[in-house]
Formats: structure tokens, sequence, C-alpha cells
């Protein structure tokens, strides 16, 4: 894979990240270029890091097409009149200043616009008016001196970049950024207002916010996940924006209730029979496909845990060959689930072997059809009409993440609560998977467990392992 920014590593000093910067985005990035290191000298740690900065430079340049050009106006004037010593960082109004009734301070002002004049270049002082020239510090000294500029009301959107922004080295922001959109959007749509003001919202918008969602057949669940979403990026940017008297409207909304008989309909296990089924469609299917069925069967993984593997994070070299579940560039965690190991057994264990065997970059994806997408949904939509094909799929109740709850029923039979809830990721605290969590014992332990209930269930036979 080519990496074009990357500058490599000489004797005394690290690789590093270099990339120059776009006119028209070195207002945010307030520089011409940049040269973030990578902090290692050594290739596998330093190309892990450049993903992180380079999906970090192009999070600030997508900046661009979230502020408004009123922010971006008040934020050039604001830097420009600090220089100046016309205005401090607390100022919320630069100018107007009265020629009669502050001679100093206009004087002051004239100064630094006749410092700023001094500072344009040939294109910028011949630039047509019809062409809709880029403000300069110039032009905003002048708007300030003679009729004020004002710093614009922080609307939701602001509130959404900065949450982001302070969030871009995570392997997980492209996921975060979409959910983050998702909120935003939803609130639009309910107020009918394209990136309201902050101190606009109210009650009654959250709650048109909730009960939309409702409408639209969201699940309890679902609804909580993006007012908790929502809540973080408001309460982050009230303290960001330094909005200390400002009460967030969304916070203390009461979340609809059921009796736990309406909403979300529960999702069933398959049984052997159906997991065939769906086996003899896809051999018509691409390897990627059948090998993360045979994968999500085995190990109990849902569709975007099992696309985000990436090769460096399976071992089949000990007794006991597994897999890491956890947050990198290609996926993230569900809420509420841990990173942990996995065992791999009989015929996913040779499925592994066999991909782990073909030359490839340790962090390259050992699914790469499905890796490189922004989320999960083409590898469940490819999987679903699989098991439309043949005949298993029913809305809601029986979906590829049923995969998971067959293997979670065999487990109960044959697996004490501590080791079930370890492989799949759940609980914290006493006979949770934080319990003596990782030992190689307790992997061979798993893989015990995993084997019996694969065998009970009449699953371990159903896949033929791969040819060599």
């Amino acid at each position: 894979m080519e990496r074009k920014h990357l500058k490599p590593p000489t004797k005394t000093a690290n690789a590093k990240y270099r990339r120059r910067v776009p006119e028209d985005l070195r207002d945010v990035f307030g520089r011409s270029a940049v040269e973030w290191s990578l902090k290692s000298k050594d290739p596998e740690v330093y190309l892990r890091n450049y993903d992180i900065e380079h999906q970090r430079f192009e999070a600030m340049a997508a900046r661009k097409t979230t502020v408004s050009g009123d922010q971006i106006k008040w934020e050039m004037a604001q830097k420009a009149a600090i220089e100046h010593g016309l205005a401090k960082p607390s100022d919320t109004r630069i100018g107007p200043v009265d020629m009669e009734a502050e001679q100093a301070r206009f004087q002051a002002f004239t100064e630094a616009i006749l410092s700023e004049s001094a500072r344009l270049t040939p294109q910028q002082l011949t630039a047509k008016l019809a062409n809709r020239p880029a403000k300069t510090s110039f032009d905003l000294l002048l708007e300030a001196q003679v009729s004020g500029i004002e710093k614009p009301a922080a609307t939701l959107k602001d509130f959404a970049r900065e949450y982001l922004r302070d969030r871009e080295g995570r392997a997980t922001y492209n996921d975060l950024e979409k959910q983050v959109s998702l909120v935003v959007r939803g609130v639009e749509e309910v107020t009918g207002r394209e990136a309201p003001t902050v101190i606009s919202l109210t009650e009654e918008d959250a709650y048109a916010f909730r009960n939309a969602m409702r409408d639209k057949g969201n699940a309890i669940s679902t609804i909580e996940k993006r007012f908790n979403i929502l809540n973080a990026v408001l309460n982050h940017g009230k303290k960001r924006f330094g909005m200390k008297h400002w009460a967030n409207p969304f916070e203390d909304v009461e979340m609809p209730q059921d009796d736990g008989t309406a909403g979300e309909a529960k999702r069933k296990p398959l049984s052997a029979e159906e997991v065939a089924a769906v086996v003899q469609k896809l051999r018509a299917s691409n390897d990627d496909l059948r090998d993360i069925w045979l994968l999500m069967t085995f190990c109990g993984v849902g569709p975007n845990e099992a696309r985000g593997i990436l090769r460096r994070e399976v071992s089949t070299d000990g007794d006991v060959a597994y897999f890491e579940v956890k947050a990198n560039r290609k996926r993230r965690l569900k809420t509420g689930e841990r990173p942990r190991s996995i065992p791999l057994v009989g015929a996913a264990r040779a499925m592994m072997q066999r991909r782990l065997d073909a030359k490839g970059d340790q962090d390259a994806p050992i699914f790469p059809r499905y890796a490189e997408h922004s989320s999960s949904n083409s590898l469940s939509a490819a999987l679903v009409k699989q098991m439309k094909a043949a005949g298993v799929w029913e809305k809601t109740v029986k979906v590829p993440y049923s995969l998971r709850h067959t293997l979670k029923e065999q487990l109960r039979w044959v697996a004490p609560k501590s080791f079930q809830v370890r492989i799949f990721g759940h609980g914290y605290g006493e006979g949770g998977s934080a319990d003596d969590y990782g030992e190689d014992e307790m992997l061979e332990r798993q893989a015990e467990f995993i084997e019996n209930a694969l065998k009970r269930g009449g699953l371990l036979d159903l896949f033929q392992a791969p040819k060599e």
C-alpha cells in the first residue's frame, strides 16, 4: 500500500507524516504544512500510526465543510484583532469604533488595517469583487472598525465539530463520526432548521426527537444510544464553548417504556438445519462471505467484529489458536463489550490458518472484501440475501446476528456463566469477563467449552475443513 505522505525515519529521528495543506484549509490547520511524528522507527509501529495520523488529517480537512462561514469569519477577525492588541480572547464582539469618542482606539485600528494591507498579495489586491474573493484580515479589521463583528451563536454543528475534533486520534473515529452525524441530522429534521443554534433548542425539541425515532420503529435501546451520543456532544460543547449557565434540554428526557413484550422483537437462535441450509447457498458465493459465516457460527461474533479482524490479531502458533476482538481502524466494539480473545476450533482454525498462510501485511484485514467498508451494512445485507435464499431469514428475529444466539444457547448447557460472559465479552463485575481475563489456561478451557457446545448443537461437522 502506497503511503505518499510518509517521511521515513533517519538515524536520529522517527518516521513522520508530512503533508502540504491546501490554501483553502490553512485557516483550519493554522499552517501551510504539517509534519507529525509517527513516534517510532519500527515499520510495524510507524505504519500503524501513519493510518491514525492520516485519518486525523482527513478529519481536520473535513472541518472546512462543517464550520459555518460566520464562524470562520469570526475566528479570522478575532485572531487578527488579538495579534494587533485590539481584542482579548474572551471578547464576543470586535468594534465598531467611534472616530470621535474613541480617537486613540480608532487610530490603533487604522494602523492595524494599514499593516494588514501591506501583507496582501498582488492576486488579492487585484481580485474582482464579482469573483467573491476570500476574506482577508485586512477586510475583516476594516469591517470590525466600521460596523463591528460579533461572535456567532454556537450551533449544534459547532458542538459536534469540536466533539469529533477532540477524538480524531481514536481508531473508531469513522464510526463515531457516523453516529454523531445521525443525531445531528435527526435534530435538524425535528426542528426544521439547518444547524440550529444550541440556545434555541428546547425541551419540546428533545421530546420531538425522541418521538420521531419511536415513530420510525426504533427500539428503545436504539433511542437510548442516540440520546447518549447527543448528550455527550452537548455536554462536551457546553464546556468547550464556556456556556456554564446553559441547561441541556436533552439531558433529562424520559425514555419510552414497555413491559418487555412490546418494542423490538427478540432474536432467535438458528437451528443446525438452518445454518446448514445457508452453508449450501454460500457455496456459490465469495470466499470472504463463506468464511465469515463459518467464523460467526464457531465463535459467536457479530458481523462487524468478524469483518474487522486484522492478520496481526490472529495467532495459530500455540496449542490453542485464537483471535483478538478489539477496537481497531476497521471496527469498534459494541457498547458494553470488552476486548477479548476467542479460541478457534475445528474448521474455523483450519480456515484461519489457510488465510494466514497466504502472504500479506500484518496490518491487512483477514476479510478484505468487507473490511474496507465504513460499516458492516454491506456484509449484513449479503448474509441476509443468502439467508433469504435458504428460506431461513425472518424479519428482526432470524438475522445474521442470530448465530451469536445459536452458540450462546448451546454454551448454557456446557459452560459456567463466567466462561459464557468471557467468550461473548459481557460483564464487568464479579463473575464477568474481567475476572482472570486472557490467561492461556482460560483459552484452553474456553476452547473445550466452545467445541462441546458446537458438538451438542450439531454444528461442529457442518463445515468441511478446507483442502490443503
